[in-house]
């Protein structure tokens, strides 16, 4: 080897001699004797620091890692617990998890690079179908038993497509969602209130893992990405500018709610193209028209504006029906057939719906305190922040009355202030809304989002109405109108993607530093060794590529870590670790935020400044591949959920719109057009036009909501099509007779089996499964199939 490394010193050596006493004349250009000046540098750089190529390139690309790390196998979700968490409390919630259900694969790891512990899960195939069942989650039916979406049981599991075992139909979204539902499952017991003290005090019946997370005793629950999956949407999704997004990949790896949400930006913004070229042709006319025609102009923008909001989001809603459909969430069950979050609080009772235990909470003492204690606070606090707000407007009025220099001191004061506002309340709503202690999740976060859009409303508009409507002033309104709208863009673009980015690839240089940093290449395990160590840790876990617990005591544990750690010091790191670096993802609550107050703009005060819905696009085309970036470069996978449209911010938008239309007619009457156009009006004529012009607007736009009916008619016919499929699928299918089948249940061929994949069987099937697998029974045919979802 060394003789070698020599041999391979001396080539370089004479390489570099060669290229060193070279010159100008024996080259054809300069460009060509520069370029050969810089190799010969490299060469003799390498030669003099083996590892300043390798280590400089991973602190300049640290990403590779990500890469190049070993894939973490037969693993759904990492529970990543902070430095210092005493090992009583590690050995506790590893006993509570596997003893509620013993099919739960819980394996332990020590992360080298941050020295936290880990729990690595994954759940026998068994248990997910059973689990998928107990969720009802939707799956396609074969063609022949009428086609769609069905909710999963495991005795129709024939009559699926993808195939009969959970490792063909469930893909590594819907594992992770089931991994995370049973790990929810695990209720604190009688006598486990003190467990976990003095970081958290349970109760009885409370969800033990969620409050882990709320509270810090877990520092984050993720699920793995799927790296072929995840790379297939980075070339198609994030590397491409002018391709429509993959949608239908999205919402098979990240869930229906973010699919929906970009499905909704991408429509947002095909939709802002409209009045983008409307207000630039009309930014361009109003330079040459005159007196006159700019009013009318002016007064035909501000309805154009109204009315095309109205159209799109009517077009908006027939289109998430659609992607509704396409997902299987347009037919969603009765809320009191939905699970409880996982935070929902409450005495342990049995629901009188399903029989189940499940935490029961009075709706009256619910009310009780939305109206004596969150209406009161919010009030208090929306009524500080518009005080505020206005005293600092004024205050910037006479700052630049009086004082006229560093007029920039009481604007930067205004912006600090409203944000420090933005992030208190937003605190204090949420724990209003933790005490409100919604049953479901829907509930939680639509009341959440009535609560901080209206403060956020009162914040982002409140100087804007001050200078439209106090100070009447349409130059200054411009001004600030586009001084806010492009900001915001900007701050906002560089907090969520370009901020983060840079702090992550700092962390993962770090880890490069300290890994790779002291490791020779000689020394690097290559691919093949790799697999051939990852094989060894496989037979010897008994197919768990990590530590294994498997009986929970405290000396087993200090032997498996040795070797976990014995493992992970052969300058091998496994692919959750480095996730375990990546940020969470927060969910889309603060996109949609961004995006409500950006349609504010756009439709409240754009008559002020026409090129408000250009800048909107232009930032809205940038900011659908900056959020799928940082979906799939900076940030942890996050867990997939279905619903049905965009919720309470569709309802929100609603409300914009019928404010535009009052804010809208009110500049009218207030900036003048309708004084130059009626010159002989009075005060009470003019304000008899306004309020009749409003009701005439808000009377086109109820008729536009009548006229544009939220399901297509093909979308219709399409869902008939398919009920009258599924209709006869159940009328021709003949029922096995009593005398064949050992229970009620169908009974399904046995499947082939695999060495990961067992296939469930009822307890009344599993005394005589061997019997009636003898008898000539037709799976095609089921004595029934619930209505279409």
């Amino acid at each position: 080897m060394e003789g070698d490394e020599g041999g391979v010193g001396n080539t370089e050596k004479e390489d570099y001699e060669s290229s060193s006493h070279s010159t100008p004349q024996e080259h054809k250009s300069f460009a060509e004797f520069a370029k050969d000046k810089l190799d010969s540098a490299g060469r003799e750089l390498r030669r003099r620091l083996p590892m300043a190529g390798q280590l400089g390139a991973h602190l300049m690309h640290p990403r590779r890692l990500l890469l190049h790390s070993t894939p973490t196998q037969h693993t759904d979700v990492v529970l990543i617990f902070p430095k210092g968490l005493p090992d009583t409390m590690l050995l506790w919630l590893l006993q509570k998890l596997r003893g509620s259900q013993p099919r739960l694969r819980v394996c332990v790891r020590q992360h080298a690079s941050s020295q936290c512990s880990a729990f690595y899960i994954t759940a026998d195939d068994d248990l997910l179908l059973q689990t998928a069942e107990e969720i009802h989650l939707p799956k396609l039916l074969k063609p022949e038993f009428g086609g769609g979406y069905k909710e999963f049981t495991i005795r129709d599991m024939h009559c699926f497509q993808k195939g009969t075992s959970a490792s063909e139909l469930l893909n590594s979204q819907e594992r992770g969602v089931l991994v995370k539902h049973v790990l929810e499952s695990a209720r604190a017991e009688p006598g486990d209130e003190h467990a976990l003290e003095p970081a958290l005090t349970l109760r009885t019946g409370q969800s033990i893992v969620p409050a882990c997370v709320s509270r810090g005793v877990v520092a984050s629950m993720f699920p793995l990405h799927d790296r072929s999956a995840l790379d297939n949407l980075r070339k198609k999704w994030v590397k491409t500018l002018f391709s429509p997004q993959p949608l239908d990949e999205i919402s098979e790896y990240f869930g229906v709610k973010i699919a929906m949400y970009f499905a909704w930006l991408g429509h947002y913004t095909r939709s802002l193209t409209v009045p983008a070229v409307v207000g630039f042709i009309f930014w361009i006319w109003l330079g040459t028209a005159n007196e006159n025609w700019k009013d009318i102009a002016y007064v035909l923008f501000s309805l154009f504006n109204v009315l095309w909001a109205c159209v799109y989001l009517e077009t908006w809603k027939r289109y998430s029906n659609v992607l509704a459909y396409r997902w299987g969430t347009l037919d969603q069950r009765d809320e009191l057939l939905v699970e409880p979050r996982p935070l929902f609080q409450g005495e342990m009772g049995t629901s009188a719906v399903t029989g189940r235990p499940e935490p029961q909470y009075a709706a009256w003492r619910r009310r009780v305190w939305r109206h004596c204690v969150s209406f009161p606070v919010m009030l208090i606090c929306l009524s500080f922040g518009a005080g505020a707000t206005f005293a600092l407007l004024r205050a910037q009025d006479w700052w630049e009355n009086s004082i006229g220099y560093f007029s920039w001191i009481p604007r930067a004061s205004l912006a600090i202030i409203i944000a420090v506002e933005e992030e208190v309340y937003a605190r204090i709503a949420r724990w209003l809304n933790d005490k409100e202690n919604y049953r479901l999740e829907t509930k939680y976060e639509n009341h959440l989002i009535v609560k901080i859009a209206l403060f956020q409303f009162v914040n982002s508009f409140m100087s804007l109405f001050y200078i439209a409507f106090y100070l009447q002033d349409m130059d200054k309104l411009k001004e600030q109108l586009a001084v806010l709208l492009i900001t915001r863009q900007v701050i906002g673009n560089l907090k969520e993607s370009a901020l983060p980015y840079l702090i992550e690839n700092l962390r993962l240089a770090k880890i490069c530093v300290d890994v790779f940093g002291a490791m020779s290449p000689t020394k690097a395990p290559t691919s093949s060794e790799l697999h051939e160590l990852f094989d060894k840790k496989t037979d010897s876990t008994r197919g768990s590529p990590v530590t294994t617990l498997l009986n929970g005591s405290a000396e087993k544990e200090k032997d498996d870590r040795r070797d976990s750690e014995t493992f992970v010091g052969q300058k091998v790191i496994h692919q959750a670790e480095l996730e375990s670096q990546l940020f969470k993802y927060d969910g889309t609550f603060a996109e949609y935020l961004e995006m409500l107050t950006q349609l504010g703009h756009v439709v409240l005060f754009s008559s002020a400044f026409p090129l408000a819905a250009l800048c909107a696009w232009l930032n809205n085309a940038a900011e659908v591949r900056a959020d799928a970036f940082k979906l799939c470069h900076v940030a942890q996978r996050p867990f997939g959920e279905r619903v049905n449209s965009i919720g309470s911010w569709q309802h929100a938008m609603e409300a914009m719109i019928a404010v535009a239309v009052l804010v809208n007619c009110a500049l009218i009457g207030l900036s003048g057009p309708v004084h130059r156009l009626l010159p002989d009006a009075t005060p009470a004529q003019t304000i008899i036009v306004i309020v009749a012009l409003e009701h005439v607007i808000l009377m086109i736009v109820l008729a536009l909501r009548i006229a544009i009916p939220e399901i297509p008619a093909w979308l219709a016919t399409e869902m008939a099509k398919v009920e009258f499929q599924r209709r006869e699928a159940i009328k021709n299918a003949h029922a096995p007779l009593m005398s064949e089948c050992p229970s009620q249940d169908d009974v399904r061929p046995p499947s082939r089996s695999t060495p990961r994949t067992m296939t469930p069987t009822t307890p009344k099937q599993s005394n005589g499964l061997e019997k009636t697998d003898k008898k000539k029974i037709n799976i095609g045919k089921i004595p029934e199939i619930p209505p279409f979802r």
